[in-house]
């Protein structure tokens, strides 16, 4: 996973937390307005209802915006999505010049003279982005799929689960809020960081290796609609 990928991942994490937290002051300013509280299964259930589906949306997010990464390898160039691959390509050849120069006789086996030379590290260039593709292929279906199919089963069970007046309660709104706020930071973030890398790549026509807007481009398109629904969906049940 790349840079943006992890902020995704580490906000999935930061807010998890405090949906839970939010849950049980939600539960204390109930008994404070002199509603009984007593052990609510339904209620538990409901809560977790929200984390997971939290994570199931990060989780596709996760995987479609992979997928568009790979798309835009194919139709722009590999260059566009991948330039982390040719960065290290750079470094390795670096590392097996300085063998050669440390090593006169050097017979041009990259792994006689650098014994700390991985197997990928020895492949080329082409092989280790043909490797990097289908390596992000296949993370992108897996994750695309696990999570569509969680998310649907948990929606399934929490429209099951709730009332008509619980879908605009408390405990509603703060899991609007939090994803929300989650998917409003990756999607600027995102914007902040693939824009003008899509715009050097396109004007200066810079060398891969310093930063390829595919990743962070993928993760803002797929990204903004999450965004625009949470939005759209939180202004809502705040109207009702």
């Amino acid at each position: 996973m790349g840079d943006v990928l992890g902020i995704l991942f580490g906000l999935m994490f930061v807010a998890i937390p405090l949906l839970i937290i939010g849950a049980i002051v939600y539960f204390i300013l109930k008994f404070k307005g002199g509603s009984p509280i007593n052990f609510s299964y339904r209620g538990a259930l409901r809560v977790y209802f929200y984390v997971v589906t939290l994570v199931c949306v990060g989780l596709v997010v996760g995987g479609v915006s992979t997928l568009v990464k790979v798309g835009f390898g194919e139709t722009i160039g590999r260059e566009f999505s991948y330039g982390d691959v040719y960065a290290d390509h750079e470094r390795v050849q670096e590392r097996i010049l300085d063998c050669q120069r440390n090593v006169p006789e050097y017979s041009g086996v990259k792994d006689e003279y650098c014994p700390d030379l991985s197997p990928h590290e020895a492949r080329s260039l082409a092989e280790k982005v043909e490797f990097d593709m289908k390596s992000s292929l296949i993370n992108g279906i897996s994750l695309t799929l696990i999570g569509s199919f969680l998310l649907l089963l948990h929606l399934f069970g929490r429209r099951w689960v709730e009332t008509g007046g619980e879908r605009s309660d408390l405990l509603r709104k703060l899991y609007l809020i939090t994803g929300l706020a989650v998917f409003a930071v990756v999607t600027i973030a995102a914007l902040t960081v693939g824009v003008p890398a899509a715009l050097r790549y396109a004007v200066l026509e810079v060398d891969p290796d310093h930063g390829s807007p595919g990743e962070p481009l993928a993760v803002a398109i797929v990204a903004l609609p999450v965004w625009i629904t949470y939005l759209a969906a939180t202004i809502r049940t705040t109207r009702s």
